[in-house]
């Protein structure tokens, strides 16, 4: 893959593929929601939540590397990142205006590693997907 160089990405299909798998994820759990698949065990209703975000992302990625036909780990990753990017801003902003708790107490080390190895991994997995049925490829 010759299309791997930072140069190759483009950040407003990043931003646009990151919207697309957070709408996806969330349709796809709001759907499971009214369908009564949720609610069960909390451990079972966590794989749920995990199997539909990596969902969402794979779509999104695919979506975003379609389009792009360029560096699909790099814009993979880079959709991973955002998340955390917007995770940090909006708790930065609104962090404990509705509880009073700031939700950094609330993300563990082993929770960040495995929310950024779900979505990077679903992400890059659909990015490739997209980047292997594009049109036109960027070599």
């Amino acid at each position: 893959m010759h299309s791997e160089h930072l140069q190759n990405v483009q950040w407003s299909w990043v931003a646009f593929g990151w919207f697309a798998a957070v709408a996806a994820a969330s349709g796809l759990l709001l759907a499971l929601e009214a369908a009564g698949a949720m609610g069960g065990s909390e451990g079972v209703d966590s794989v749920v939540v995990a199997l539909a975000v990596a969902a969402g992302f794979a779509f999104g990625g695919f979506i975003m590397c379609y389009k792009t036909a360029a560096a699909p780990i790099l814009h993979g990753g880079a959709m991973a990142g955002l998340s955390f990017v917007v995770w940090f801003l909006l708790n930065l902003t609104f962090g404990g205006f509705t509880t009073g708790l700031s939700a950094w107490e609330g993300l563990s080390v082993r929770t960040f590693a495995v929310a950024l190895l779900v979505q990077g991994g679903a992400a890059i997995a659909g990015a490739w997907i997209g980047y292997r049925y594009a049109p036109v490829r960027v070599e």
